[in-house]
Parts: C-alpha cells; sequence; structure tokens
C-alpha cells in the first residue's frame, strides 16, 4: 500500500512516500541532483512498488525546496538533516529494525557523507558523485554594474576565472574509511560520473577507502540505469543488499 507522509525538518515541512511491507528491513532511497522523489521517467517510483512486492518496505522523500516539500533548497551537501529526518519517520512509520539506503549520482554522495548520522545499516551508493560544481558566488549590490565589464574583460585578456567545481575525493574517502556499515557500489561502466568515480578508487591515495566498498558494474552508459537490462540488474542489486540485511 502506497500512502504519503509529510514530517518537519528543521521548521520546514517534508513530503514522502511510503510504499508498505512487512518486512522489518527496509529500503530509504535518497534522489540525486534536483530530482523529486519519483526519479526521472518515474523510474524509482517503479522501483518502490517492485521492492514493496518482495516484501521490503520503501520510503522516498523530497528534500527541502524541491518537488513537494518546502523550504529552500541547500544542494546535496546540506541535505544531512533531511536524510536524517526521513531515516528517522521510515523507521517509525514502517516499525523498521533496520534501514538500507540508496542514492545515486549526488544522493549516493550525501548518503556516503552522512549516513552515520541517520543511523543508516547498510549503503548501496550509485556512480557517487567526486567532483561537485560549487555554487555561485553573491555579489554585493554595489558591484552590479562592474560585472559586464569584467566579462568582457575575462574574455579579452588571460583573467583567471574562479574554480567552478570542488573536489570531494578526501572527503568521501575519510567517509568510507571511516564507514561502520556495509557499502556496495553500483557503477554504470560507460557513464562519465561514474568514470571519475573508479578513477578516484584508483589512485594510491585513497587505497584504504578503496578497501572499504565492494564494487559492482553494468555495462550501460545511462547514469540512472534508465534501459530494460539496467533497470532489472539495478534492482537485483538493491534485493540482494537487503536479504543481507534482512531483520528477523
Amino acid at each position: 500500500m502506497r500512502s504519503l507522509i509529510g514530517f518537519p525538518c528543521l521548521g520546514d515541512m517534508l513530503v514522502g512516500t511510503l510504499d508498505g511491507a512487512s518486512g522489518a528491513t527496509g529500503l530509504l532511497i535518497v534522489s540525486g541532483g534536483n530530482e523529486i522523489r519519483s526519479g526521472p521517467h518515474r523510474s524509482m517510483s517503479q522501483l518502490a512498488h517492485r521492492i514493496a512486492a518482495a516484501g521490503y518496505p520503501v520510503f522516498r522523500f523530497d528534500r527541502r525546496g524541491v518537488g513537494d516539500s518546502a523550504g529552500s533548497n541547500q544542494g546535496f551537501l546540506e541535505s544531512a538533516p533531511e536524510i536524517v529526518a526521513a531515516a528517522s519517520v521510515f523507521r517509525r512509520e514502517a516499525k523498521l529494525r533496520r534501514v538500507v539506503a540508496f542514492g545515486n549520482g549526488d544522493g549516493a554522495t550525501a548518503l556516503a557523507l552522512f549516513h552515520a548520522q541517520a543511523r543508516i545499516d547498510a549503503l548501496l551508493l550509485a556512480n557517487p558523485v567526486v567532483i561537485a560544481p560549487l555554487p555561485p558566488p553573491e555579489e554585493p549590490e554595489e558591484e552590479e554594474a562592474a560585472r559586464g565589464w569584467m566579462r568582457q574583460m575575462i574574455g579579452r585578456v588571460g583573467i583567471r576565472r574562479p574554480e567552478t567545481h570542488r573536489s570531494l575525493a578526501g572527503e568521501l574517502a575519510a567517509a568510507f574509511t571511516a564507514a561502520e556499515v556495509p557499502m556496495t557500489v553500483l557503477l554504470a561502466t560507460r557513464d562519465k560520473i561514474a568514470a571519475d568515480f573508479a578513477e578516484f578508487l584508483h589512485k594510491p591515495a585513497y587505497a584504504a577507502a578503496s578497501t572499504r566498498v565492494r564494487r559492482k558494474q553494468f555495462d550501460t552508459a545511462s547514469h540512472v540505469f534508465a534501459g530494460t537490462a539496467d533497470k532489472a540488474w539495478l534492482y537485483e542489486r538493491v534485493i540482494e543488499a537487503l536479504a543481507e540485511q534482512r531483520a528477523p
């Protein structure tokens, strides 16, 4: 049975969807990017229905400022409060003993960084983001008139542009090394974000982190595992992770 649940987070009301089932181990889905909880082409809604039919409750939610949830969108690097709140309400509403969390892209990265705060029991991380775009800097009002001139100068002379991306490699390495729960990374072999993550794991500086994760790969270029075979493979990996954590 599918139901909508509203729950508070830092003074804002978030909205999630619970696919009920009888199991005491459940799946928490954390959306990537600014995607709503149904996922691209309703893929997460479909996955949740299939997982619940197999006996595992599933909870999906919109973070602050996304979809049906109130508040200001702070991005995935500030999403710890939402993940903590969602995991808490999921445990309570579904009467769970264990929670496996799944995320794709920066949703996977957020889970790697913040799972301990949410007391997650196991992680399933698809194509984690290692290099994240920085938010645009806030410009004082008095600099408004100078922006056009600066843009012209940047195009004419070798003025160094500010860094537009943030490397998360060190933060992820520390998170993986410190994690005390099972972690499985799912990689789409021909996806650029997955390739960046695979390169991160192969660097000697992150050898300790790489030993903490299990890797499983599927030959696809789809970041969200959109193909029919992709979806079947992803479903099987999720069921495996849930079965490993099945609570009596």
